[in-house]
């Protein structure tokens, strides 16, 4: 029985379901709907060849039957579809974007393969979630694809370049030469040298095609594009001669030796970059018990990586690392995160903002950079599959995007579960790689367009300078053109990009990179799927000539042997067996050498080596000494490499700034015996790096980070670590240099400091000292009063609740969303006090209508205002101003003839004075400020600006804006078009605001129901079925606010009342002069309210003065 590959539709599909509130998206990207058929099921071959599948006695973790067809020879070109072979329909579903998925181009009934080979087919079925894995072919020994058709004819196309500006991509463009033995030829004559040539072979149509995936042996300089294009120059005026013989393709010419892709240097890749790198965090790591939480030794688990329990391990990571990456901040729809929905929102599963600002501002304080996780390939939503959250960037800008903002081509215009939001995403198409453009379990941003460009720029500078980031890795980079990316990183001029663009063709890579303009690293995955692969294998041959490293371009290669992506997979609901040692295998214990082997491998070789966090966590002693022999021999992203392999053994020798690396792979390497020369950093049972230096071998030192503490005493380590030998610790406690004060103390063991305490300290060891390091530890006494927290909301919510529960999870105020919060304090604040006898409580505030607060920690009294779409620390509310201003009404529209405005101040005894303007100036240096002593009383716009002072004291400036809109002159009519099936005398329901209600009937003009009021005061109305009240189905909204002649439209069912136009004339058609000018529907409309509307709007639109209807 061959391998059984079993992987998902989306490796991001449990990205989400880890959360207080789960917003499920249905995947839908195709469905087949063939679980109800009836079997035997099977492949179809050109449309003549069946193959039956055998049944796999597992479901896959989707709970999807499976059924193989192994070892499937095709050749290039070849047409595949599933087949029931009980009643012969043919058909095609969804392809799992992994293992030999990039082989195939998928049709709408087919696929066609585009490289010949040996598959293993899984088809997986489940209603409305059919799938279809293509893996290698397992254990197939020989096997002789299908002879070519005879009778096809072929053609060249290309580029300009070399078929004409007539014939440019033309399917049928050049006719090829049949010959006596099947095969088909065709030569380009006179080609000039230095010239960029592109081509493909087609059968007649783009159904069937083949590029640079079906060249044998490409001549050195001859390259694929990421359309399979091939790409190549001359290195002289010349011929090119193309042969086919069906399947594959055959080059001849005097190529240029150097690619025409060529690397240039982006902005964001460091040169000769020496970093080391951790992944901090593994999926679901914002918990304790995630899959992949293993046991590292005794009863201590590999727990979880928050910012706060990240925060705890700030020194040693520092002291080992110049780059983390950490995941995904913003808020999401939960889990670990990678369904972003509001980027400005610095709130998430893995701490609050602040505790992120702590972290990124200790990595600092160690000279290390940090990572962030951008995740702009798509984004989860509000409350619908077209509602989406504002993003708040300060002075970078706000930017509040819709459905015009996603991709055209997204589900959400295809996929019924979208309910009202079908059909309504209007952005240009993704233009993505390998048919990954559509990410099918969220909404795919249109990058084309330039709000969205301007919102991506505006975020990333803002995660640069407010935040603190340093780097990207951009998340599934595959879904979205790579120019963008070049973009956004010239835009934030970050240190450092690494995208994870998941295939392991180097020609792929290669050519994605050309499109990034060079401007990004690339996670190594075809070193991950050779080497890596090789070294849990045995099979070190697999080492050589791997992924970018064996293109020489490890300049732009991060190196890593696992991620969360590949760890745990296939416990975790993902399939992906990627894992090193085997799924969910990598931590056990007899796979050490496998584990640190690959590791060893990384941190030799040139790149950007990135340590998978429980990697590190389980083997730190050996991991770390291998850091410091790289750092030691000066091994950076484009050290030279010199090696050989064979049976059972790689040797290497990797050249740095101040030696060099000598790693020995496998039993038969002689890693038990040290070269000549060298010293040895770390051996494992199979498997040894070995360093020499120039430098003087610096300990790496790492103390107890700096903290804030409650308790009586605060216990303080230290550790240092050298390759060989052992550091003597000196460290002092009263703040002097340790390298010269008469203080200082030699370091035995950790020990205590009460109050608020400095340590200094350094490490020493044969006459070569670290730098000293420091640390304050500061002493915080315990708030033995009640705790209160105070809570500023922002004025768009409606109501605020406050969430509460105690350390051991039980709720204090009630289920969700717990207790409406309404008690004021004299300023203004929201503030509660909870009982004694809570220490520590956690809290979350929300308008229980989709927006809401992080989890947040607290043990004394706190306050939190609302900015930039989440809660960030104020101490505002503890000012020592005791006194508020109040304004009645607060700004408004207003109808009557004149409106009364009265200021008063609460919070401590006596009058502050009240000052004021109504020209727009700041009272508080405006020669027309007014003292407030009578209510002020307006007829006209006016905008009132106020503060009330008290001696030295005074509040911020208030502002007030108060827009007069004159009444009408005549009684108002009101009309409304009602639901078909309201066949009842139509009736209203009139009230004035703070007056009682009363029924009125309706009379009939046209299709249009009126009632008019008895004069034109503001009033408000309900529309309904009848007399009396007969159900929600069979009334209109409430629709308040009304004091001029208006039109409705009522909808069925939901009762939604909108707004027609004033006359209910729906042509809105003005007499113009001479001809009005052709909408143009690219450029800004706007409907009759001058509300801008996008491009699927129908109805009256207003465009340059002009009305149109479409």
């Amino acid at each position: 029985m061959p391998i059984v590959y079993v992987k998902v539709f989306n490796n991001h599909l449990n990205k989400f379901n880890m959360m207080k509130k789960i917003y499920f998206v249905l995947l839908a990207v195709f469905f087949c709907n063939i679980a109800t058929m009836a079997a035997p099921y099977g492949l179809l071959i050109n449309g003549t060849t069946k193959l039956e599948a055998t049944a796999v006695a597992e479901k896959d973790a989707q709970g999807r039957d499976q059924f193989l067809v192994s070892c499937v020879a095709l050749k290039q070109g070849d047409k595949v579809q599933l087949h029931d072979l009980g009643n012969g329909a043919s058909w095609m579903c969804a392809i799992d974007p992994y293992g030999e998925y990039q082989k195939f181009t998928k049709n709408t009934d087919h696929l066609i393969c585009n490289a010949a080979g040996t598959y293993d087919f899984y088809i997986k079925l489940k209603y409305e979630d059919d799938m279809l894995y293509i893996g290698p072919g397992q254990n197939c020994g020989n096997v002789t694809p299908p002879t070519p058709d005879p009778n096809a004819t072929y053609y060249v196309t290309g580029n300009e370049e070399l078929v004409g500006a007539e014939k440019l991509w033309s399917e049928t463009a050049i006719a090829m030469t049949k010959n006596a033995d099947n095969t088909f030829t065709h030569t380009f004559s006179d080609l000039a040298a230095g010239v960029t040539y592109r081509m493909k072979i087609t059968n007649g149509t783009w159904e069937q095609n083949w590029g640079f995936t079906a060249v044998q042996n490409p001549p050195a300089g001859v390259v694929g594009d990421t359309d399979d294009n091939i790409v190549f120059e001359l290195a002289a005026k010349g011929n090119v001669n193309v042969s086919f013989n069906g399947a594959s393709i055959t080059l001849q010419g005097d190529f240029t030796d150097e690619a025409p892709i060529k690397p240039g240097h982006g902005t964001s890749v460091p040169s000769e970059c020496g970093d080391v790198m951790l992944q901090a965090f593994y999926y679901d790591s914002y918990q304790d018990g995630a899959a992949g939480d293993v046991v590292l030794s005794g009863t201590t688990k590999l727990g979880n990586t928050k910012w706060a329990t990240l925060l705890k391990q700030s020194g040693e990571i520092g002291t080992y690392f110049d780059l983390v990456w950490l995941p995904p901040s913003g808020k999401s729809e939960g889990g670990t995160g990678y369904h972003q929905t509001q980027y400005s929102n610095q709130n998430s599963a893995w701490g609050t903002q602040n505790e992120l600002l702590e972290f990124i501002n200790r990595m600092h304080a160690n000279n290390t950079k940090v990572v962030a996780d951008i995740v702009i390939n798509h984004a989860g939503c509000k409350s619908s599959w077209c509602d989406f959250y504002p993003q708040y960037f300060g002075e970078y800008g706000t930017f509040e995007p819709d459905a015009s903002w996603i991709s055209k081509t997204d589900e959400v215009n295809s996929n019924s579960e979208a309910g009202e939001c079908k059909g309504k995403a209007t952005g240009a198409e993704d233009g993505g790689y390998n048919m990954q453009d559509n990410y099918a379990s969220a909404r795919d941003w249109a990058h084309a367009k330039p709000e969205v460009q301007e919102m991506m720029k505006a975020y990333l500078k803002w995660m640069k300078d407010v935040i603190g980031f340093d780097g990207w890795r951009y998340d599934y980079a595959q879904g979205f053109k790579g120019k963008y990316i070049d973009m956004y990183n010239s835009a934030s001029a970050n240190y450092f990009s690494v995208v994870e663009f998941w295939n392991g063709d180097i020609n792929n890579i290669k050519s994605y990179l050309n499109d990034v303009n060079w401007n990004t690293l690339a996670f190594d995955f075809g070193t991950k799927y050779s080497a890596i692969q090789g070294i849990a294998d045995g099979n070190y041959q697999k080492c050589m000539g791997s992924g970018l490293l064996g293109a020489g371009l490890s300049k732009f290669a991060v190196t890593f042997v696992d991620s969360h992506d590949t760890y745990f997979g296939c416990k975790n609901g993902r399939d992906n067996n990627d894992e090193i040692g085997g799924c969910g295998k990598s931590m056990e214990d007899y796979n050490k050498d496998r584990v640190l082997g690959a590791n060893a491998f990384i941190l030799s070789m040139p790149g950007v080596p990135c340590v998978f966090y429980p990697h590190w966590a389980k083997y730190k002693d050996a991991i770390g000494k291998m850091v410091l022999a790289r750092k030691a021999a000066g091994i950076h992203s484009e050290s030279k490499v010199s090696d050989e392999a064979g049976n059972g053994y790689y040797k290497s020798t990797i050249t740095g700034k101040h030696g060099s690396v000598r790693l020995l792979l496998g039993p038969n390497s002689g890693f038990n015996t040290t070269p000549q020369g060298y010293k040895l950093a770390y051996k494992g049972g199979n498997f040894a790096m070995y360093y020499t230096t120039t430098q003087a071998e610096v300990p790496a030192l790492t103390i107890t980070p700096s903290a804030t503490y409650k308790t009586e005493t605060y216990t303080v380590e230290m550790s240092a670590v050298a390759l060989s030998g052992t550091p003597t610790i000196y460290y002092t406690t009263d703040g002097s240099d340790p390298k010269t004060s008469s203080t200082k103390k030699t370091y035995t063991s950790a020990f205590t400091v009460q109050g608020t305490v400095t340590i200094k300290a350094y490490a020493t060891l044969n006459g070569a000292s670290s730098a000293v390091q420091e640390a304050t530890y500061t002493y915080k006494a315990p708030q033995t009063a009640p705790i209160t927290v105070k809570f500023m909301p922002p004025t768009t919510w409606n109501k605020v609740y406050l969430y509460a529960w105690d350390a051991n999870g039980a709720t204090i105020l009630g289920s969700w969303p717990g207790a409406e919060w309404k008690t004021k304090d004299a300023a203004g604040w929201l503030f509660y006090t909870f009982d004694s006898k809570y220490r520590e409580v956690n809290i979350i505030f929300t308008n229980n209508e989709g927006e809401q607060s992080g989890d947040i920690t607290i043990d004394e009294d706190v306050c939190y205002e609302w900015k930039g779409g989440a809660e960030a620390l104020s101490d505002k509310c503890s000012s020592d101003i005791p006194f508020q201003l109040i304004v009645n009404p607060e700004g408004k529209v207003f109808k009557t003839e004149t409106l009364e405005i009265t200021m008063s101040t609460a919070g401590e005894e006596g009058t502050p004075a009240i000052y004021y303007t109504l020209d727009g100036t700041d009272p508080k240096n405006s020669s027309t400020k007014t003292t407030y002593t009578v209510p002020v009383v307006i007829t006209t716009t006016t905008t009132l600006k106020a503060y009330a002072q008290d001696g030295a004291k005074e509040t911020e400036v208030q502002t007030h804006t108060y827009t007069y809109e004159a009444p009408q002159a005549t009684p108002v009519v009101v009309k409304a078009r009602v639901p078909a099936t309201w066949t009842d005398q139509i009736t209203v329901w009139v009230w004035s605001t703070g007056g009682e209600g009363k029924e009125f009937g309706t009379t009939k003009e046209d299709n249009w129901h009126v009632y008019q009021h008895a004069d034109n005061s503001e009033f408000n109305i309900i529309f309904k079925n009848g007399a009396g009240w007969n159900g929600d189905s069979n009334q209109s909204e409430d629709i308040t606010g009304i004091s001029k002649n208006t039109c409705f439209e009522i909808t069925a069912g939901e009762g939604k009342a909108t707004y027609v136009s004033i006359d209910c004339d729906q042509t809105a058609v003005d007499n113009i002069t001479g001809p009005a000018p052709k909408l143009d529907i690219t450029r800004p409309i706007y409907n009759v309210l001058g509300q801008q509307v996008d491009a699927t709007y129908h109805g009256v639109i207003i465009q340059n003065g002009y009305k149109y209807i479409r």
